[in-house]
């Protein structure tokens, strides 16, 4: 059975091709400016019109698309359960940010120090929490890595370059001692 996905709403559409336009420009006005333009548009109730996510059962999060032409970026609304944690990933080298629409994330942001043959020690270089309406973002230029916590059941919108179904996550290794990761490539769900 095949469900017919709604057309986004015009608020959304506008938002989408004003992203698409600073891609255009770069990945640095990309991450430069668009999570401003996303800030303010979901200031407008309307903008929420027919966008919605599942809600999250424990230990698990969810991500639902709302806009993403074939090819080009693409915008998705995620619900976190309360004390979810998402294993340190990369984005392909490419940045992506996020606006919190409710709730309380934190994003926690590393380097990995190669330690071995695939072993790797994750080192903290620094934390965002944010708050409804606030903005992350993942900007490769400055650090790649990052993981991200959510307290509390939170919501919030991911904006990505492109829409990818896989990511490249750190995942402890089982047969060392302390903390050693090791990377993998592991897929995202689909929607």
């Amino acid at each position: 059975m095949s469900q017919t996905r709604q057309e986004p709403n015009r608020k959304v559409r506008d938002v989408y091709e004003a992203l698409g336009d600073l891609l255009a420009e770069g990945d640095d006005a990309f991450v430069e400016r668009g999570p401003a333009l996303l800030q303010e548009a979901i200031q407008d109730p309307e903008f929420f019109e027919g966008v919605e996510t599942e809600h999250a059962p424990p230990g698990e999060y969810t991500r639902a698309k709302v806009i993403g032409d074939e090819g080009r970026h693409v915008v998705r609304y995620m619900e976190w359960p309360p004390e979810y944690s998402l294993m340190p990933h990369e984005h392909h080298g490419r940045p992506c940010f996020e606006v919190l629409v409710e709730g309380q994330l934190l994003l926690a942001n590393m380097e990995a120090e190669r330690v071995g043959d695939d072993a790797f020690e994750m080192n903290l270089v620094g934390t965002d929490t944010t708050a409804p309406g606030e903005a992350a973002v993942i900007d490769p230029r400055e650090c790649e890595i990052h993981a991200v916590y959510s307290p509390v059941r939170s919501r919030s919108l991911h904006v990505y370059p492109d829409d990818s179904y896989y990511g490249v996550g750190y995942v402890p290794k089982e047969e060392t001692e302390g903390d050693v990761y090791t990377r993998e490539r592991f897929l995202l769900k689909e929607d």
